[in-house]
């Protein structure tokens, strides 16, 4: 299940999984931001920023998101084959 993510009133991350605290996650591994050397408001706009963004994201694919499945698209051995095309949605929080 998707959760664009909270803070808590010390800036830190509500849910150990979210899709604004991948982002975060993502931009210091690509090294575009560093945790260690930022003041306390950076890091309260730059986390509320990424839950704006992530909350933006889920809330466009809830509304936009399908995934279409031809009948037997999958070859033969990929178990449960639907007899017709079949969509998918996202689950989503």
């Amino acid at each position: 299940m998707m959760v664009p993510g909270s803070i808590d009133g010390s800036n830190a991350w509500v849910e150990s999984t979210s899709l604004a605290r991948a982002i975060e996650d993502a931009m210091v591994s690509a090294k575009v931001i560093n945790l260690d050397k930022e003041a306390t408001s950076t890091t309260k706009d730059r986390r509320t920023s990424f839950v704006a963004i992530a909350t933006g994201l889920i809330t466009y694919m809830k509304a936009n998101m399908e995934i279409d499945i031809a009948a037997a698209a999958l070859g033969p051995g990929a178990g449960n084959i639907p007899a017709q095309a079949k969509t998918l949605t996202q689950v989503v929080k």
